[in-house]
This record gives C-alpha cells, structure tokens and sequence, in this order.
C-alpha cells in the first residue's frame, strides 16, 4: 500500500489518498493506516478491483452475518465505510459494489477482499475519535455519538 497525506486548513479535516496494491487485502491495509496515521475517525471511499471478495448481510433475527464468497475478476464500482475505534482497536466498516464482466452486480457489507489490480482509497479524516460500543438490542457494536 501507498499513501500520501493531503493538506488541509488548521482545524479542518484532511485528507489521505490511499492506493491498494495487488494481493493486499482491504480491510487489513485500512486498519494498518489507521494507526500508522493515528486516524481518529474517518470516511472512505473507493474504487478498484479485486479478485477475492466476502461480501456479507446481516441477518437481524439470527444476529450474524450470512457470507458471500466471490473468488473471481471484480470491479469495484464502489466502496464506502467509516473507520471508528473500539477500544484500542480500529474498526474499519466498509460496504461495497462489484460487477462482473457481464455487468451483473453484487453488494454488501465487505468482510475481506484481496486486490487485483488497484485499490484507490480517499479517506476524509476527522479530528475526533469516534468509538464504537456494543448495543445488545441489535447485536452490534454500533457508533457512539453520544
């Protein structure tokens, strides 16, 4: 992964522009910049490829994600998320669009994906910390905005 730190007024967000290189996988490279960067908080978003990809929806009556593994070529058509702390860990929560060659699509909450080509990642970082916190009522660990 390659990065580069994008300037910003005092007391503004900034901005990190990421490129993903092939074999790195999403989710992990997010939460290595997170704390290379100390990123507080942040919004991303992105576009690319991958060749690996665990997309997953959240089934509310049984509290747990279902998985859907596609092991092929993959746009990534979009990508947007958040990146948040729980405790001392950064959580990086990511959903997604794929398309494959015909154009058919796929969508989900991205659990890993290993890319193929390129990873192009902006991140919008924000000086306060966002933590995360563990709401029963929905299984979660869920933004704290409180």
């Amino acid at each position: 992964m390659q990065y580069a730190r994008m300037t910003a007024p005092e007391g503004s967000s900034r901005s990190i522009l990421a490129r993903l290189e092939i074999g790195d996988e999403v989710i992990t490279s997010m939460r290595e910049l997170a704390r290379i960067e100390a990123i507080p908080s942040a919004f991303i978003t992105g576009l690319g490829a991958v060749n690996d990809i665990t997309l997953a929806f959240y089934d509310t009556v049984t509290r747990s994600y279902v998985e859907t593994r596609l092991a092929e070529e993959l746009e990534v058509v979009s990508m947007t998320g958040n990146i948040a702390w729980l405790g001392e860990d950064p959580v990086v929560h990511l959903h997604g669009v794929v398309s494959r060659r015909d154009g058919s699509t796929a969508g989900g909450h991205i659990m890993r994906g290993i890319v193929s080509v390129t990873l192009e990642v902006m991140l919008l970082v924000h000086a306060v910390t966002i933590e995360r916190r563990h709401v029963p009522a929905v299984g979660l660990n869920l933004l704290d905005l409180a």
